[in-house]
This record gives C-alpha cells, structure tokens and sequence, in this order.
C-alpha cells in the first residue's frame, strides 16, 4: 500500500503596510477562504522596507518553494529580489491588495478570497521571466531583479513626486500631470537588440508584463515568458501634446503613435546626457546608465 505526503504550504508574505492597510485588512478572511478550500498555508509578516527580499530568501533556504505575496506590486518586487533562479522551480502568486496591481492585473488575477483559494488549490503553473536590472546608486553599481516594468526618465520623475494618500492610478495621474510642464527630458542612447535609437525622449519602458502606473497598459503584447523586454520609448514633446496623448497609454495604443518607438529583445542597455532617474514595479532604483536582461522562465507564476 503506497502512501503519499502533502506538499509543503505555501507562505504566504504579508505586507501590512500595502495599500494603506487594505493587505492587512483582507487576511482574515483569506485564511478563511484557504482553510476551506483545503489550501495550508503559513503567515509572514513583513516589519518594514526589505522585510519581504530576507523572508523569501530564508524561505528558499528552508526549502519552501510556494510564495503568496499578500499586498501589492512593492511587496512582489521584494519578494522577487529574495529568490534563486536554480535549483527547484519556485511557484509565486499574489493577493492583489496593494495600490497599483499591475502585475496581478497583466495574469488576470482574482481578488475575491474564494477565487484566490481555489487558484492556489489547482495551482495551474505558467513560466515566468524575472528582469535584471543593473543600474547606478550612489556612485556605485547596484543590481535589482523585477517582475514586471522598469521605466527610465520621466516615470522614475513621476514616482518621486507621488502623493502618499489615495488610490495610485489617481496619484499616479495627477503626479504625471502636475510634474510635465516644468519636466526637462534628458537626450538619451537606447539599444534592444539589433535596434538602436539616439535623441531626446520623455519616459522609456522596458516590459515583461503589459501594466504599470496603476493601469497604463505600456506593453499590450508583452507575454510574461517568452524571455524578452518589450521597450516602449517616448520622444519629448510639449506638456499639452503629452497630456492629449494619455488615454493612449491607458488603452494600449501608444505603439502607433508617431511619438513613439518600439522594440523588442532579452537586453537593453540605456544612457543619458545626465543621470536619468530609474524605477522598477513601482520601486526607485538610481539612475542611468542602466543595463536590462532576462532570466527567461525563471519563476513559475500560480494562475487562474
């Protein structure tokens, strides 16, 4: 007579300060939902900035290998940077109770506690690409990985200007809106690939996942695992013609826009005239020049 174990239960990562408490504010009834689904799973809590990177590495060491982030696209950035890319595959998913959300928004993730439950519990495996991204800091070299976008120039300019209250796609849109008319985009040297591009460009994003800035759909046919970045650059243009062009980003037409400059491939590399400030999944990383690759399916994303 054979017997089987169960697998290890998933850890789950919780953030509690991700979307002004909303994370926190959620987990009950989530455990509930995972208790009655049959889904084990235990509770970190996260106790401040790089909390999250250290749990997920000491995760790993234990041998753990299923990580629910419970927060939003700052929590999963952190986790992310906590992971190994060999050995056993790591499986990651997400309570998407954040602010932004691109990432759970890109893989079409549910946000009702039973619907999360029953994912996890069919836990369907897609590969996932990680981003490296090698950028300067204080004079020196750092190196981050991401899930889903990293933005050069004006986003990065955007994020440091972000109101602290409020949902982000608000704040985000009223930081893009009140920083441009006074925004001095820097003149930059691009190069995906075979591909290169030289000139003045207000903001450029290098996409694994089609989201960021709380709903602008920058990469509309990027896909998760195919092991490249799909580059979408914006040449410098007045503040009345960048507004007019918005609802462009948000529906994922930007690309036909004669504005804009599209690439695709598994490295970029970009400079500036001056230090051009660098994000990743919402996070501020330092400034040009900056180096992007792939680590092509190095993660296995849970899905509906």
């Amino acid at each position: 007579m054979s017997s089987t174990s169960a697998p290890p239960p998933w850890l789950a990562v919780l953030n509690p300060a991700a979307g002004g408490g909303r994370a926190l504010r959620a987990w009950p009834r989530l455990a509930i939902a995972l208790e009655h689904a049959g889904v084990r799973c235990e509770l970190e809590v996260t106790r401040g900035p790089g909390h999250a990177t250290e749990l997920a590495a000491e995760a790993l060491r234990r041998g753990r290998r299923r990580l629910l982030a419970v927060g939003g696209d700052g929590t999963l950035h952190e986790i992310a940077n906590g992971l190994a890319t060999d050995g056993e595959r790591v499986a990651l998913s997400a309570a998407a109770t954040g602010t932004g959300n691109d990432w759970a928004r890109g893989l079409g993730l549910p946000r009702a506690p039973r619907a999360i439950a029953a994912m996890l519990r069919a836990e369907r495996r897609r590969p996932h690409d990680l981003g490296v991204a090698e950028s300067t800091l204080a004079g020196r070299r750092v190196e981050h990985r991401f899930l889903n976008v990293a933005g050069v120039g004006y986003d990065a300019d955007v994020l440091d200007r972000l109101p602290r209250r409020g949902p982000r796609s608000l704040r985000y849109l009223w930081a893009v809106l009140a920083g441009l008319p006074g925004y001095r985009p820097a003149d930059y040297r691009l190069a995906c690939g075979a591909a290169r591009i030289d000139g003045r460009l207000l903001v450029s994003f290098a996409a694994i996942g089609r989201y960021c800035g709380g709903g602008l759909e920058v990469a509309p046919g990027a896909l998760p695992g195919d092991g490249l970045l799909d580059l979408l650059a914006i040449r410098a243009m007045p503040a009345l013609a960048a507004c007019a062009r918005l609802p462009k980003l948000y529906l994922g037409r930007f690309g036909g826009d004669p504005t804009a400059w599209v690439a695709r491939g598994a490295e970029v590399e970009i400079d500036a005239d001056r230090p051009a400030g660098v994000e990743a999944d919402g996070q501020r990383l330092g400034d040009t020049p900056l180096r992007l690759r792939v680590l092509h399916g190095a993660i296995d994303a849970v899905v509906p």
